[in-house]
């Protein structure tokens, strides 16, 4: 038996084959998780082999049904890559869309994810969409085709862009039924556009031979596109995420984004006037403070991640978030 490689100075074998894909999904997938890849090359890659079967640099786990994790690409060299050869996206399959897993409809991280690369060269040609920085993001319904700076590459079932306000965002229940409540679908709604982004809850991954388990985890990462403040648009990027059930009682919000400047106003309309805290770091961070002529708390002016307030009798909490931040 060949060694399959060297790991302290020592060869290491394959004992025997695993019974499964090793990098088949078979339990809830980890929060905000961070994905770095430096000075990557792929050389020659062409779309499909002389065996007629696809050929990608970039494919999604197919079993990838929760979440997919941002890939940050950094210093990536590709040489002699046909332009439709860089990646795939696969549609979130049919299958998925019964009661023991995703419900009615398929579980949405397919949809949701991106890969982005900074400081990106190109040799014995380039692709239409070729830059030192550019992004691909899914085919994603209600999204992909209002963000500006995007093409539909049919062909790679996905959008390139040489768009830097691109983010993930990821927020889940932290109350005590987290695992056996729905609050999906969920929708992600940018203020004045018409993106309407739809997501659902994790995969139920029990199996105990004849029933479901009935345990989702209210965990929903979605992508989002955060335009800055400008003179057009002085508030910067509003989003109102939907909740078709009561909203959790404990919430937690993180965006994760290559661009370190991405930002956003967060809105959650809430059915009952209850009163409503942000945390950051453990801390409860204050309320603007009471504006006398607009007879209700400051707006957001986006000065620090965690500056809020509440809207009484339309009872939407409003909250600004930045990139790496957590509340």
């Amino acid at each position: 038996m060949s060694a399959l490689g060297t790991w302290n100075g020592k060869d290491f074998h394959i004992g025997k084959m695993s019974p499964l894909p090793p990098h088949k999904v078979k339990s809830i997938s980890s929060w905000g998780t961070r994905v770095e890849i430096y000075r990557m090359q792929f050389i020659n890659w062409k779309p499909q082999t002389e065996m007629g079967m696809s050929n990608r640099a970039f494919e999604l786990n197919p079993w990838g049904s929760d979440h997919i994790p941002m890939q940050e690409f950094y210093d990536t060299k590709i040489v002699n890559v046909h332009p439709d050869a860089l990646g795939f996206f696969f549609e979130p399959p049919q299958g998925w869309a019964i009661i023991k897993d995703c419900g009615e409809w398929p579980c949405t991280a397919p949809k949701n994810t991106i890969f982005s690369f900074k400081r990106t060269t190109f040799e014995q040609g380039r692709p239409p969409y070729g830059a030192s920085d550019f992004q691909m993001i899914p085919n994603t319904q209600d999204f992909s085709e209002f963000v500006p700076k995007c093409t539909e590459q049919k062909e790679m079932n996905l959008w390139t862009c040489q768009n830097d306000h691109l983010g993930v965002l990821m927020f889940e229940s932290e109350d005590v039924d987290k695992f056996d409540r729905s609050m999906q679908p969920i929708y992600g709604r940018l203020k004045g556009t018409k993106m309407n982004n739809k997501v659902n809850s994790f995969m139920d991954h029990v199996w105990d031979g004849f029933y479901q388990g009935q345990i989702r985890h209210s965990r929903f990462p979605i992508i989002v596109y955060a335009p800055p403040k400008t003179f057009q648009n002085p508030d910067g990027a509003i989003y109102d995420i939907v909740y078709t059930g009561s909203p959790a009682k404990k919430m937690k919000y993180y965006l994760r984004s290559q661009n370190n400047d991405l930002a956003m106003t967060v809105r959650i309309a809430y059915p009952g006037a209850e009163s409503r805290q942000i945390i950051k770091d453990g801390k409860r961070i204050d309320m603007n403070q009471w504006d006398e002529n607009e007879r209700m708390y400051g707006s957001i002016k986006g000065r620090f991640c965690g500056e809020n307030r509440y809207i009484g009798v339309k009872n939407i909490l409003e909250f600004y978030l930045t990139a790496g931040c957590t509340l």
